[in-house]
């Protein structure tokens, strides 16, 4: 194992996230000097972990310059996993140092636990979106820009980040990628990896300005149009309001963030063969077909649902905003901005999805659970390996009346391996079990009053990355109830959905530490 590499590379995405908390820090400055004084607190807390940040990730990088420039694929398993959780430790540090030094009465209270504040922070990273903060809209500026940027960073990967912009890497930036990428192994868009994670990068950011100008064209204000972008770039869902986007009480905002969050939840790498082959390129792909399908079918459920009811659709943020009427109109964009907010894993709410219709319930359930494509920067199991797992299960129903029949399984035109079989199967049993146990261990940790419903919500919203749940962690509340023990279980849980449960359970393994 080249533990100095490691070292090295974790160093250089220290320093990284550093530079972006001084940046965070000099907006917080100005912000205090236009009259805002309880951000100078926010600057301090910026400021102190960024240059910690510079001088640590600084340090690490003269100590181990005489690594060998050679990453295997056991070292680039290790790094994915640290990556996340010393960049997690970092992220959450500034909530801690500015719950200590500010004002007690101005500090939200969940802060002032550094296990809660490591939440946020991989909660972030991992674009989660699940928070502890009750009261989002009294936490200063530069805080929630930071906020909005460690999700932002974590959306396409922080892997592919190093790849990107830290060439050094060399042959092993392929190894890095292939362990990073969300779905099943992903094409090469460029014979050089660099150049694919740039070019993914690109459409990254055309992407975040597209929906930074959409915001600001439907009269969002222009700080909250760049927070509201970066998450929603993201799939990841992270406001910077304490309603989400039912706050705004534009249909124009939501419908913006609708197709925004939709286009995240496509592969990035399709978007590149777009443009080389041209659009039609989009429709011959199976698992896009299937995304639009899912997504078309569950509106049109969900908007049945509301309407046949009748009752009143309940806001996030009631009472202060009063229900809307269940006419076609709200019914099919509470109905649409839900689907697409669950179906990507971003976790933004306009309608409290607690009081949907059952039937509407268990279709967003499901969604999350499916999440959106590979490639995409939503979580989830993701469409592709859903799909391959429904063709294995109709395919080994037919060798129960038909044993002579081999059939071969493809998608599209592509042939599917029985290695690839194997490791969409092995992913969906470790989905399932992850999501199972996380409810139990909860259940046991936070004792007699934590019910199997709000267990069982929260471990599937957070082991899938989604972030708000049902019931007591639903879309009006937070994670600020959960006991410390609780949060350690949940950030676990984060961290697995988001490198898809083996890359860290292989951690686990006596093997995977012997050496060659």
């Amino acid at each position: 194992m080249n533990y100095l590499l490691i070292a090295r590379n974790l160093g250089k995405f220290v320093s990284v996230l550093a530079m972006v908390m001084v940046a965070c820090a000099i907006l917080s400055l100005i912000w205090a000097y236009r009259g805002q004084p309880h951000e100078s607190w926010a600057f301090e807390a910026l400021l102190s972990c960024g240059i910690t940040g510079l001088v640590v990730g600084g340090g690490v990088l003269i100590g181990t310059r005489k690594a060998e420039r050679r990453l295997g694929r056991r070292d680039a398993v290790l790094l994915v996993t640290l990556a996340w959780c010393v960049g997690a430790l970092f992220a959450g540090l500034p909530y801690w140092v500015w719950s200590s030094i500010g004002d007690p009465d101005l500090i939200e209270p969940s802060l002032h636990s550094f296990t809660s504040c490591f939440f946020e922070g991989m909660s972030g990273l991992t674009t989660t979106g699940a928070t502890i903060i009750d009261d989002i809209e009294a936490m200063p500026r530069g805080l929630l820009v930071w906020r909005a940027m460690t999700q932002w960073i974590g959306g396409l990967g922080i892997v592919v980040l190093f790849v990107a912009v830290l060439p050094s890497l060399g042959v092993g930036g392929k190894r890095l990628f292939m362990t990073e990428s969300t779905g099943p192994a992903p094409v090469g868009l460029r014979p050089h990896i660099r150049e694919t994670a740039r070019i993914l990068w690109m459409t990254y950011l055309v992407l975040t300005f597209a929906a930074f100008g959409t915001y600001m064209f439907f009269g969002m204000p222009l700080y909250e149009a760049a927070c509201q972008s970066l998450t929603t770039i993201a799939t990841a869902g992270f406001s910077t309001r304490n309603a989400s986007f039912a706050s705004f009480q534009s249909p124009g905002i939501e419908w913006a963030a609708m197709l925004f969050m939709f286009l995240s939840g496509i592969s990035f790498a399709l978007y590149f063969r777009a443009i080389r082959r041209g659009w039609r390129a989009l429709l011959r792909d199976t698992e896009l077909r299937v995304y639009i399908g899912l997504f078309i079918f569950a509106v049109v459920l969900a908007t049945a649902a509301l309407m046949g009811r009748g009752t009143p659709i309940q806001l996030v943020g009631a009472p202060e905003l009063p229900p809307l009427e269940a006419n076609f109109s709200n019914s099919l964009r509470s109905a649409a901005f839900s689907v697409v907010s669950l179906q990507t894993t971003t976790g933004y709410c306009t309608a409290d999805f607690d009081y949907f219709p059952r039937i509407a319930i268990a279709v967003l359930l499901l969604l999350g659970f499916v999440g959106g494509c590979s490639g995409s920067t939503a979580g989830g199991v993701k469409v592709i390996r859903a799909l391959i797992g429904v063709r294995i299960l109709r395919n080994s129903i037919e060798r129960e009346h038909r044993p002579s029949v081999v059939r071969p399984l493809k998608i599209g035109r592509s042939l599917v391996d029985a290695t690839a079989k194997i490791e969409v199967l092995s992913i969906l049993i470790a989905a399932f079990l992850a999501i199972f146990l996380g409810a139990c261990l909860l259940m046991l940790l936070e004792g007699p009053g934590f019910d199997l419903k709000t267990a069982l919500a929260a471990s599937w919203a957070i082991g899938l990355n989604i972030g708000p749940g049902f019931g007591e962690v639903g879309a009006i509340e937070t994670y600020a109830q959960i006991s410390v023990a609780g949060k350690w279980l949940l950030s676990g849980l984060m961290l697995l959905g988001r490198l898809e449960f083996l890359t860290v359970l292989v951690l686990l393994s006596r093997r995977f530490w012997d050496s060659d």
